[in-house]
């Protein structure tokens, strides 16, 4: 087996990086299964990323123990389901692997390559990809050419000379027809451009099993993990973000409240700034300098973000309370919203005169930049209702009461 160079030791250990924080939560999220490991799974994952970090040694090696651990629970979550039970398996492999190689353990006499190949192999082509597979209701002789493949390729690792070359040979070419099978059965265009990726790659991968044997061109393992590696790591991440982004949202209901001032002039203030969407423009959102005061039946729309990357928010305006004391605009999203659901603002002078900002939203994401942000949606609400709020502390220009009346 070739050696590898700094560089591709470094793209290997990224590859491996890459796997340890998000390969198991978007695969366990997706399906839905084990919430309290994918909660947890930070606590063991960083630590080992750290080790990456670390030169070769004991304490590096006691870091990737706690990832271990956790592997191990993983494929006891999947066990209902063959293929993905199986997939679950080769994470404890790949994570043996790990801690050998930044122990600087020479398990069963093999170098720290061949550890560090098995702990991405089992990682990318064991749990990823047939996890990906399990997803993607793959036919049956999918769900069989392909694992057997990994299992075969991982063994050939173990096998010296010219027999192990060979034995890896076989596993590609059984792991690639399983992987071309599944992709060219499923229509779509996200189907067609795994299979573009996977036919490049495993091409790569072939070519390299069969250099071994033969005078074939094929690239150095260096160059190997530069390309095979990272694409197939790259290719089979962003599948499984799709994926776990398109699985059933929840609804989720959340509550603010920030005090903005005190006294009947910053509450007639705020008011004003609020119904006549001065409080959304000074947060960052684009309003359309002709939108009128807030009313019931209105449909407005706002923009969210920077240049190209806006995003727009229509919406249509459910309800208007204006009250002595309290003053209310309730308004739903509609289709096109990043957000499905209704959101709930209210500026309230309460019996200490103090005047309170208060916000509830109901929502679950819509498009698809909001399921792939994931657990960053609560932040970002919550950002941006602080924005909000300090938005409604500074002074404002008060529109005629006749154009915030409901």
């Amino acid at each position: 087996m070739d050696r590898l160079t700094a560089p591709g030791w470094l793209g290997l250990y990224l590859v491996v990086a890459v796997c340890l924080l998000l390969f198991v939560p978007l695969g366990l999220g997706a399906l839905g299964r084990g919430r309290w490991l994918v909660r947890w799974w930070p606590v063991v994952a960083v630590p080992a990323v750290v080790a990456l970090l670390m030169p070769r040694g004991v304490g590096a090696g006691v870091l990737c123990v706690p990832y271990l651990m956790a592997c191990l629970a993983v494929p006891v979550v999947l066990r209902r389901e063959r293929l993905a039970a199986f997939a679950g398996a080769c994470l404890p492999v790949a994570a043996v692997g790990l801690v050998a190689e930044r122990a600087g353990v020479a398990l069963l006499g093999f170098p720290a390559g061949v550890l560090g190949l098995t702990a991405a192999h089992f990682h990318v082509a064991g749990f990823g990809a047939l996890l990906l597979l399990a997803l993607l209701d793959a036919r049956p002789a999918a769900r069989l050419l392909a694992p057997v493949g990994v299992a075969v390729v991982g063994f050939g690792f173990l096998v010296d000379g010219d027999a192990g070359e060979a034995v890896e040979l076989v596993g590609a070419g059984m792991l690639t027809s399983g992987l071309w099978l599944a992709l060219a059965t499923r229509s779509g265009r996200a189907a067609r451009g795994l299979l573009a990726v996977s036919v490049v790659t495993m091409a790569l991968a072939l070519l390299y099993a069969a250099g071994q044997l033969f005078p074939v061109p094929h690239l150095g393992l260096t160059w190997m993990v530069l390309t095979h590696g990272v694409l197939n790591a790259a290719a089979v991440l962003t599948a499984l973000a799709v994926v776990w982004a398109r699985r059933e949202q929840h609804w989720s209901e959340r509550r603010w409240a920030h005090r903005v001032g005190a006294g009947r002039e910053r509450f007639e203030a705020a008011s004003a700034a609020l119904l006549s969407w001065e409080m959304h423009r000074r947060a960052g959102a684009r309003v359309a300098p002709d939108t009128p005061a807030a009313r019931a039946g209105q449909q407005m729309r706002s923009e969210l973000g920077v240049g190209r990357l806006r995003v727009g928010e229509p919406c249509e305006i459910i309800d208007v309370v204006r009250e002595p004391a309290r003053t209310e605009m309730h308004y739903r999203a509609l289709p096109g919203h990043t957000f499905e659901g209704d959101e709930r603002f209210a500026i309230v002078l309460d019996g200490e005169d103090q005047v309170q900002f208060e916000v509830t939203v109901r929502s679950r994401p819509a498009l698809l930049i909001a399921r792939l942000a994931g657990p960053l949606v609560p932040v970002a609400q919550r950002l941006f209702i602080a924005r909000c709020a300090a938005a409604l502390r500074r002074p404002s220009t008060r529109l005629p009461e006749r154009e915030i009346s409901r």
